[in-house]
Protein backbone atom coordinates (compact mmCIF):
# COMPACT_ATOMS: atom_id res chain seq x y z
CA UNK A 1 0.00 0.00 0.00
CA UNK A 2 1.59 3.15 -1.54
CA UNK A 3 2.51 5.74 1.65
CA UNK A 4 -0.12 8.39 2.54
CA UNK A 5 0.56 12.02 3.68
CA UNK A 6 0.37 12.63 7.08
CA UNK A 7 0.51 15.81 9.46
CA UNK A 8 3.21 14.51 12.02
CA UNK A 9 6.24 16.69 11.73
CA UNK A 10 7.71 19.04 13.94
CA UNK A 11 8.82 20.81 10.77
CA UNK A 12 5.46 21.38 9.29
CA UNK A 13 6.40 18.78 6.47
CA UNK A 14 4.73 15.15 6.06
CA UNK A 15 6.91 12.27 7.68
CA UNK A 16 8.99 10.73 5.43
CA UNK A 17 7.14 7.41 5.66
CA UNK A 18 3.39 8.87 6.24
CA UNK A 19 0.85 6.68 7.87
CA UNK A 20 0.62 3.74 5.60
CA UNK A 21 2.44 1.84 7.54
CA UNK A 22 0.31 2.08 10.29
CA UNK A 23 -3.17 1.36 7.27
CA UNK A 24 -1.33 -2.06 6.45
CA UNK A 25 -0.50 -3.02 10.19
CA UNK A 26 -4.03 -2.22 10.90
CA UNK A 27 -5.08 -4.12 7.55
CA UNK A 28 -2.61 -7.28 9.11
CA UNK A 29 -4.01 -7.30 12.45
CA UNK A 30 -7.90 -6.33 12.13
CA UNK A 31 -8.63 -6.78 8.51
CA UNK A 32 -10.21 -3.30 8.35
CA UNK A 33 -9.61 -1.50 4.80
CA UNK A 34 -9.08 1.65 5.70
CA UNK A 35 -10.98 3.16 2.26
CA UNK A 36 -13.89 1.95 3.86
CA UNK A 37 -14.05 4.43 6.73
CA UNK A 38 -11.96 6.63 5.03
CA UNK A 39 -7.90 7.30 5.33
CA UNK A 40 -8.49 10.46 6.80
CA UNK A 41 -10.14 8.69 9.53
CA UNK A 42 -7.09 6.39 9.79
CA UNK A 43 -5.04 9.29 10.34
CA UNK A 44 -6.70 11.23 13.15
CA UNK A 45 -6.74 8.05 14.78
CA UNK A 46 -3.08 7.63 14.69
CA UNK A 47 -2.31 11.47 15.68
CA UNK A 48 -4.30 11.29 18.75
CA UNK A 49 -2.44 7.95 20.39
CA UNK A 50 0.71 8.86 18.91
CA UNK A 51 0.07 12.15 20.43
CA UNK A 52 -0.67 10.59 23.88
CA UNK A 53 2.43 8.70 23.63
CA UNK A 54 4.93 11.16 22.78
CA UNK A 55 3.68 12.96 25.46
CA UNK A 56 4.45 9.95 27.46
CA UNK A 57 7.29 8.93 26.42
CA UNK A 58 8.95 11.02 23.68
CA UNK A 59 10.11 9.93 20.36
CA UNK A 60 9.62 10.17 16.71
CA UNK A 61 6.48 8.54 14.87
CA UNK A 62 8.53 6.04 14.55
CA UNK A 63 9.70 5.00 17.55
CA UNK A 64 5.91 5.01 17.98
CA UNK A 65 5.26 2.59 15.24
CA UNK A 66 7.97 0.17 16.47
CA UNK A 67 5.89 0.62 20.08
CA UNK A 68 3.06 -0.66 18.46
CA UNK A 69 4.35 -3.46 16.72
CA UNK A 70 6.11 -4.39 19.96
CA UNK A 71 3.78 -3.87 22.54
CA UNK A 72 0.37 -5.72 22.47
CA UNK A 73 -1.40 -3.28 24.77
CA UNK A 74 -0.03 0.12 22.24
CA UNK A 75 -1.64 -2.30 19.59
CA UNK A 76 -4.94 -2.19 21.58
CA UNK A 77 -4.81 0.87 22.27
CA UNK A 78 -4.61 2.05 18.48
CA UNK A 79 -7.09 -0.50 17.93
CA UNK A 80 -9.67 0.75 20.34
CA UNK A 81 -9.20 4.36 18.61
CA UNK A 82 -10.12 3.37 15.15
CA UNK A 83 -13.11 1.06 16.10
CA UNK A 84 -16.47 3.21 16.42
CA UNK A 85 -19.19 1.19 17.80
CA UNK A 86 -22.37 1.76 16.03
CA UNK A 87 -24.84 -0.79 16.74
CA UNK A 88 -28.81 -0.34 18.59
CA UNK A 89 -31.06 -2.85 19.50
CA UNK A 90 -32.96 -4.27 17.24
CA UNK A 91 -31.70 -3.19 14.36
CA UNK A 92 -33.13 -4.42 11.04
CA UNK A 93 -35.94 -6.24 13.43
CA UNK A 94 -36.94 -8.76 10.70
CA UNK A 95 -33.61 -10.83 11.82
CA UNK A 96 -34.62 -11.26 15.27
CA UNK A 97 -38.18 -11.81 14.34
CA UNK A 98 -36.90 -14.51 11.74
CA UNK A 99 -34.05 -15.96 14.20
CA UNK A 100 -36.64 -16.56 16.41
CA UNK A 101 -39.13 -18.18 14.39
CA UNK A 102 -36.28 -20.15 12.89
CA UNK A 103 -35.32 -21.15 16.53
CA UNK A 104 -38.39 -22.66 17.43
CA UNK A 105 -38.21 -24.79 14.54
CA UNK A 106 -34.85 -26.26 15.20
CA UNK A 107 -35.64 -26.87 18.89
CA UNK A 108 -38.64 -29.03 17.66
CA UNK A 109 -36.30 -31.07 15.32
CA UNK A 110 -33.66 -31.47 17.77
CA UNK A 111 -35.27 -30.70 21.66
CA UNK A 112 -32.10 -32.68 23.03
CA UNK A 113 -29.59 -29.99 21.46
CA UNK A 114 -29.79 -26.54 23.18
CA UNK A 115 -29.58 -23.43 20.59
CA UNK A 116 -26.31 -22.02 20.71
CA UNK A 117 -26.40 -18.63 19.32
CA UNK A 118 -23.27 -16.18 18.27
CA UNK A 119 -23.06 -12.64 17.80
CA UNK A 120 -19.59 -11.39 16.11
CA UNK A 121 -18.66 -8.81 16.29
CA UNK A 122 -21.16 -8.40 19.07
CA UNK A 123 -19.63 -4.07 19.79
CA UNK A 124 -21.59 -2.80 22.82
CA UNK A 125 -23.30 -5.87 23.11
CA UNK A 126 -26.80 -4.47 21.66
CA UNK A 127 -27.30 -7.25 18.71
CA UNK A 128 -26.58 -9.88 21.52
CA UNK A 129 -28.78 -8.92 23.87
CA UNK A 130 -31.36 -8.60 21.15
CA UNK A 131 -30.98 -11.52 20.50
CA UNK A 132 -31.82 -12.91 24.37
CA UNK A 133 -34.95 -11.05 24.20
CA UNK A 134 -36.40 -11.79 20.93
CA UNK A 135 -35.67 -15.62 22.22
CA UNK A 136 -37.09 -15.09 25.82
CA UNK A 137 -40.34 -13.76 24.35
CA UNK A 138 -40.63 -16.44 21.57
CA UNK A 139 -41.18 -18.61 24.47
CA UNK A 140 -37.79 -20.23 25.06
CA UNK A 141 -36.28 -20.55 28.49
CA UNK A 142 -32.84 -19.32 28.93
CA UNK A 143 -31.36 -22.87 29.78
CA UNK A 144 -32.50 -23.90 26.13
CA UNK A 145 -29.91 -21.47 24.28
CA UNK A 146 -26.79 -19.86 24.81
CA UNK A 147 -25.26 -17.08 23.35
CA UNK A 148 -21.62 -16.22 22.76
CA UNK A 149 -20.54 -12.59 22.15
CA UNK A 150 -16.91 -11.72 20.78
CA UNK A 151 -15.30 -8.55 19.69
CA UNK A 152 -12.03 -7.08 19.38
CA UNK A 153 -12.43 -3.88 21.23
CA UNK A 154 -12.68 -4.26 25.56
CA UNK A 155 -13.81 -0.39 25.54
CA UNK A 156 -16.82 -1.97 23.77
CA UNK A 157 -17.08 -5.33 25.86
CA UNK A 158 -16.80 -3.20 28.60
CA UNK A 159 -19.82 -1.26 28.46
CA UNK A 160 -21.81 -4.47 26.73
CA UNK A 161 -21.13 -6.35 30.40
CA UNK A 162 -22.58 -3.49 32.02
CA UNK A 163 -25.60 -3.54 30.32
CA UNK A 164 -26.09 -0.18 30.69
CA UNK A 165 -27.73 2.06 28.19
CA UNK A 166 -28.44 5.33 27.18
CA UNK A 167 -30.92 6.59 24.69
CA UNK A 168 -28.64 6.24 21.15
CA UNK A 169 -28.93 2.34 22.05
CA UNK A 170 -33.38 3.07 21.41
CA UNK A 171 -34.20 3.98 18.15
CA UNK A 172 -37.28 2.97 16.36
CA UNK A 173 -40.79 3.86 16.81
CA UNK A 174 -41.54 0.12 18.58
CA UNK A 175 -39.76 0.62 22.01
CA UNK A 176 -42.26 -1.60 23.78
CA UNK A 177 -39.04 -4.08 25.00
CA UNK A 178 -37.65 -1.33 26.69
CA UNK A 179 -40.24 -1.47 29.30
CA UNK A 180 -40.28 -4.95 30.20
CA UNK A 181 -36.61 -5.87 30.28
CA UNK A 182 -35.37 -2.62 30.98
CA UNK A 183 -35.57 -0.16 34.50
CA UNK A 184 -34.32 3.37 34.06
CA UNK A 185 -31.49 4.02 36.54
CA UNK A 186 -28.75 6.78 35.98
CA UNK A 187 -29.88 8.84 33.52
CA UNK A 188 -29.95 5.53 31.10
CA UNK A 189 -31.58 1.91 31.18
CA UNK A 190 -30.11 -1.04 32.83
CA UNK A 191 -31.34 -4.69 31.12
CA UNK A 192 -32.92 -7.11 33.58
CA UNK A 193 -30.08 -9.49 34.72
CA UNK A 194 -31.96 -12.41 33.73
CA UNK A 195 -31.38 -11.07 30.05
CA UNK A 196 -28.12 -10.03 30.88
CA UNK A 197 -26.49 -13.70 31.85
CA UNK A 198 -27.86 -15.35 29.19
CA UNK A 199 -25.09 -13.57 27.16
CA UNK A 200 -21.35 -14.83 27.46
CA UNK A 201 -18.95 -12.05 26.48
CA UNK A 202 -14.81 -12.65 25.65
CA UNK A 203 -12.52 -11.04 23.40
CA UNK A 204 -11.61 -12.57 20.50
CA UNK A 205 -10.07 -11.09 16.81
CA UNK A 206 -12.38 -12.45 14.04
CA UNK A 207 -9.72 -12.68 12.13
CA UNK A 208 -7.40 -14.80 14.65
CA UNK A 209 -10.46 -16.99 16.15
CA UNK A 210 -9.21 -20.34 16.61
CA UNK A 211 -12.17 -22.68 15.66
CA UNK A 212 -11.42 -25.68 17.67
CA UNK A 213 -12.78 -23.55 20.42
CA UNK A 214 -16.12 -23.38 20.05
CA UNK A 215 -18.95 -25.56 19.39
CA UNK A 216 -21.01 -25.10 15.89
CA UNK A 217 -23.31 -22.66 16.33
CA UNK A 218 -26.71 -22.77 15.03
CA UNK A 219 -26.91 -19.21 14.15
CA UNK A 220 -24.64 -16.55 13.60
CA UNK A 221 -25.20 -13.17 13.26
CA UNK A 222 -21.94 -11.09 11.53
CA UNK A 223 -23.89 -7.61 10.33
CA UNK A 224 -22.82 -4.63 9.15
CA UNK A 225 -18.91 -5.55 9.32
CA UNK A 226 -17.73 -7.06 6.24
CA UNK A 227 -18.36 -4.13 4.49
CA UNK A 228 -15.34 -2.61 6.04
CA UNK A 229 -13.22 -5.46 4.91
CA UNK A 230 -11.41 -5.82 1.92
CA UNK A 231 -12.66 -8.46 -0.70
CA UNK A 232 -10.12 -11.16 0.58
CA UNK A 233 -10.82 -10.42 4.18
CA UNK A 234 -14.02 -10.86 3.41
CA UNK A 235 -13.42 -14.61 2.14
CA UNK A 236 -11.21 -15.30 4.84
CA UNK A 237 -13.91 -14.51 7.40
CA UNK A 238 -16.67 -16.02 5.57
CA UNK A 239 -13.79 -19.14 5.97
CA UNK A 240 -14.41 -18.37 9.09
CA UNK A 241 -17.52 -18.24 10.25
CA UNK A 242 -18.34 -21.24 7.67
CA UNK A 243 -16.48 -23.69 10.04
CA UNK A 244 -18.31 -22.47 13.19
CA UNK A 245 -21.66 -22.94 11.80
CA UNK A 246 -23.48 -25.84 12.14
CA UNK A 247 -25.15 -28.20 9.45
CA UNK A 248 -28.35 -27.00 8.54
CA UNK A 249 -27.26 -23.60 10.80
CA UNK A 250 -28.41 -19.78 9.17
CA UNK A 251 -25.39 -16.94 9.11
CA UNK A 252 -27.64 -13.72 9.05
CA UNK A 253 -25.21 -10.82 7.52
CA UNK A 254 -25.96 -6.85 7.14
CA UNK A 255 -28.01 -5.58 3.69
CA UNK A 256 -24.94 -4.77 1.60
CA UNK A 257 -23.42 -7.91 2.30
CA UNK A 258 -25.73 -10.46 0.99
CA UNK A 259 -23.57 -10.40 -2.17
CA UNK A 260 -20.66 -11.64 -0.92
CA UNK A 261 -22.75 -14.90 0.57
CA UNK A 262 -23.73 -15.59 -2.80
CA UNK A 263 -20.67 -15.88 -4.58
CA UNK A 264 -20.08 -18.12 -1.54
CA UNK A 265 -22.93 -20.65 -2.12
CA UNK A 266 -24.57 -20.23 0.49
CA UNK A 267 -28.39 -20.07 0.04
CA UNK A 268 -30.43 -17.52 0.78
CA UNK A 269 -33.13 -18.23 3.44
CA UNK A 270 -35.54 -16.47 1.08
CA UNK A 271 -36.87 -14.50 4.45
CA UNK A 272 -37.21 -10.75 3.04
CA UNK A 273 -35.39 -8.15 4.85
CA UNK A 274 -34.26 -10.74 7.02
CA UNK A 275 -30.61 -11.22 5.34
CA UNK A 276 -30.30 -15.08 6.33
CA UNK A 277 -28.71 -17.26 4.75
CA UNK A 278 -28.45 -20.90 4.83
CA UNK A 279 -25.05 -23.07 5.11
CA UNK A 280 -24.65 -25.05 1.79
CA UNK A 281 -23.33 -28.83 2.67
CA UNK A 282 -19.91 -29.68 3.56
CA UNK A 283 -17.79 -30.28 1.01
CA UNK A 284 -19.71 -27.98 -2.14
CA UNK A 285 -17.88 -25.22 -3.71
CA UNK A 286 -19.76 -22.34 -5.00
CA UNK A 287 -21.06 -22.65 -8.59
CA UNK A 288 -21.94 -19.06 -8.47
CA UNK A 289 -20.55 -17.34 -11.35
CA UNK A 290 -21.14 -13.51 -10.51
CA UNK A 291 -25.11 -13.35 -11.06
CA UNK A 292 -28.02 -13.60 -8.94
CA UNK A 293 -28.92 -17.29 -8.36
CA UNK A 294 -32.91 -17.27 -9.09
CA UNK A 295 -34.00 -18.22 -5.08
CA UNK A 296 -36.50 -20.72 -4.80
CA UNK A 297 -39.60 -19.96 -2.30
CA UNK A 298 -39.13 -21.55 0.62
CA UNK A 299 -41.75 -21.86 2.96
CA UNK A 300 -41.49 -20.94 6.48
CA UNK A 301 -42.83 -24.65 8.60
CA UNK A 302 -45.24 -24.65 10.91
CA UNK A 303 -44.26 -23.52 14.47
CA UNK A 304 -44.32 -26.07 17.91
CA UNK A 305 -47.24 -25.71 19.93
CA UNK A 306 -48.26 -23.36 21.80
CA UNK A 307 -47.71 -21.07 18.41
CA UNK A 308 -45.70 -18.58 18.99
CA UNK A 309 -46.60 -14.48 18.86
CA UNK A 310 -44.51 -12.50 17.67
CA UNK A 311 -43.69 -9.13 19.80
CA UNK A 312 -44.62 -5.88 18.78
CA UNK A 313 -41.14 -5.00 17.45
CA UNK A 314 -41.65 -7.44 14.84
CA UNK A 315 -42.96 -5.63 12.22
CA UNK A 316 -45.56 -7.19 9.98
CA UNK A 317 -45.06 -11.03 11.23
CA UNK A 318 -46.13 -13.63 8.68
CA UNK A 319 -48.96 -15.90 9.18
CA UNK A 320 -48.22 -19.54 9.37
CA UNK A 321 -50.42 -22.14 9.33
CA UNK A 322 -49.69 -25.85 9.80
CA UNK A 323 -50.41 -28.38 7.20
CA UNK A 324 -52.70 -31.14 7.33
CA UNK A 325 -51.19 -34.64 8.02
CA UNK A 326 -50.11 -36.55 4.91
CA UNK A 327 -51.09 -34.22 2.70
CA UNK A 328 -49.23 -31.32 0.56
CA UNK A 329 -48.62 -28.55 2.73
CA UNK A 330 -51.22 -25.81 2.04
CA UNK A 331 -50.37 -22.12 0.44
CA UNK A 332 -50.20 -19.42 3.42
CA UNK A 333 -52.76 -16.91 3.07
CA UNK A 334 -52.73 -13.06 4.30
CA UNK A 335 -56.10 -11.58 4.26
CA UNK A 336 -55.70 -8.49 2.40
CA UNK A 337 -56.26 -5.20 4.43
CA UNK A 338 -57.74 -2.42 2.29
CA UNK A 339 -56.50 0.02 4.87
CA UNK A 340 -53.22 -0.44 5.14
CA UNK A 341 -52.10 -1.83 1.07
CA UNK A 342 -48.60 -1.48 1.95
CA UNK A 343 -48.70 -3.52 5.35
CA UNK A 344 -50.31 -6.03 2.82
CA UNK A 345 -48.08 -6.43 0.10
CA UNK A 346 -45.09 -6.86 2.64
CA UNK A 347 -46.85 -9.75 4.86
CA UNK A 348 -47.33 -11.54 1.44
CA UNK A 349 -43.33 -11.37 0.57
CA UNK A 350 -42.94 -12.03 4.56
CA UNK A 351 -45.20 -15.24 3.81
CA UNK A 352 -43.16 -16.06 0.43
CA UNK A 353 -45.94 -15.10 -1.79
CA UNK A 354 -43.85 -13.02 -4.07
CA UNK A 355 -45.63 -12.43 -7.17
CA UNK A 356 -49.12 -11.94 -4.73
CA UNK A 357 -46.50 -9.37 -3.00
CA UNK A 358 -45.18 -7.55 -6.29
CA UNK A 359 -49.21 -7.12 -7.55
CA UNK A 360 -50.04 -5.69 -4.08
CA UNK A 361 -47.29 -3.04 -3.78
CA UNK A 362 -47.77 -2.29 -7.40
CA UNK A 363 -52.06 -2.14 -6.55
CA UNK A 364 -51.12 0.15 -3.68
CA UNK A 365 -48.71 2.35 -6.41
CA UNK A 366 -51.69 2.88 -8.69
CA UNK A 367 -53.12 4.92 -5.51
CA UNK A 368 -49.69 6.22 -4.83
CA UNK A 369 -47.44 6.74 -7.47
CA UNK A 370 -44.39 8.49 -5.80
CA UNK A 371 -44.11 6.23 -2.52
CA UNK A 372 -40.51 5.35 -2.50
CA UNK A 373 -41.00 2.03 0.48
CA UNK A 374 -43.03 0.70 -2.02
CA UNK A 375 -40.60 0.53 -4.96
CA UNK A 376 -37.87 -0.42 -2.46
CA UNK A 377 -40.12 -3.43 -1.55
CA UNK A 378 -40.77 -4.22 -5.18
CA UNK A 379 -36.53 -4.11 -5.60
CA UNK A 380 -37.06 -6.74 -2.38
CA UNK A 381 -39.05 -9.06 -4.17
CA UNK A 382 -37.17 -8.77 -7.42
CA UNK A 383 -33.83 -9.84 -5.63
CA UNK A 384 -35.51 -13.11 -3.90
CA UNK A 385 -37.03 -13.89 -8.01
CA UNK A 386 -33.83 -13.28 -9.06
CA UNK A 387 -34.09 -10.87 -11.06
CA UNK A 388 -31.52 -8.55 -10.90
CA UNK A 389 -31.97 -5.35 -13.64
CA UNK A 390 -35.36 -5.17 -12.29
CA UNK A 391 -34.52 -4.87 -8.66
CA UNK A 392 -31.83 -2.26 -9.41
CA UNK A 393 -34.31 -0.38 -11.54
CA UNK A 394 -36.60 -0.08 -8.47
CA UNK A 395 -33.69 0.39 -5.79
CA UNK A 396 -33.02 3.42 -7.58
CA UNK A 397 -36.57 4.39 -8.56
CA UNK A 398 -36.62 4.30 -4.52
CA UNK A 399 -33.57 6.80 -4.13
CA UNK A 400 -35.05 8.89 -6.81
CA UNK A 401 -38.49 9.74 -4.65
CA UNK A 402 -36.16 9.41 -1.20
CA UNK A 403 -32.57 10.49 -1.73
CA UNK A 404 -32.24 9.14 2.03
CA UNK A 405 -34.00 5.67 2.08
CA UNK A 406 -31.43 3.97 3.66
CA UNK A 407 -32.34 0.82 2.96
CA UNK A 408 -32.87 1.42 -0.65
CA UNK A 409 -28.83 2.85 -0.52
CA UNK A 410 -27.66 -0.16 1.00
CA UNK A 411 -29.58 -2.89 -1.32
CA UNK A 412 -28.47 -0.76 -4.12
CA UNK A 413 -25.06 -0.54 -2.91
CA UNK A 414 -24.67 -4.96 -2.34
CA UNK A 415 -26.25 -5.23 -6.14
CA UNK A 416 -23.05 -3.08 -6.96
CA UNK A 417 -20.60 -4.62 -5.21
CA UNK A 418 -21.78 -7.96 -6.70
CA UNK A 419 -21.35 -6.24 -10.34
CA UNK A 420 -17.74 -5.04 -9.39
CA UNK A 421 -18.52 -1.77 -8.79
CA UNK A 422 -16.97 -1.34 -5.20
CA UNK A 423 -16.24 2.31 -5.91
CA UNK A 424 -20.07 2.59 -6.38
CA UNK A 425 -20.92 0.79 -3.73
CA UNK A 426 -18.58 2.32 -1.12
CA UNK A 427 -20.55 5.50 -2.23
CA UNK A 428 -23.97 5.01 -1.50
CA UNK A 429 -23.25 3.14 1.67
CA UNK A 430 -21.46 6.42 2.86
CA UNK A 431 -24.67 7.73 1.88
CA UNK A 432 -26.25 5.57 3.80
CA UNK A 433 -23.89 6.22 7.28
CA UNK A 434 -24.55 10.34 6.39
CA UNK A 435 -28.29 9.43 6.83
CA UNK A 436 -27.85 7.38 9.78
CA UNK A 437 -26.13 10.24 11.11
CA UNK A 438 -28.30 13.01 10.04
CA UNK A 439 -31.02 10.67 11.46
CA UNK A 440 -28.99 10.45 15.43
Amino acid sequence: MSALPTPFSDAGHAEPFGIGRFIELLHRTIGLDAESIGANAVSRAVRERYTLWRDEQGGTLDDYYCAVTQDAARMQELIEAVVVPETWFFRDPEAFAALARLARVRLHERPAKPLRVLSAPCSTGEEAYSVAMALIEAGIPAERFSIDAIDVSERALAIARRAHYGRNAFRGRSLDFRDRHFRAADGGWQLDPAVAQSVRFSQVNLLQLDTHAFEHFDFILCRNVLIYFDRDTQCDVFRVLDRLLAEGGTLFVGPAETGLLMREGMSSANIPLAFAFNRAERGCTSVFNGAWPALPVVRTPPPMKPAFILPAWASAPPVVRAAPVAKPREEIRVQPDPAHGLTHARQLADAGQLDAAASAALAYLDVNPSNADAYYLLGVIADARGEQQASRGHYRRALYLDPAHREALTHLAACLSLDGDESGARRLLARAERVMGTAR
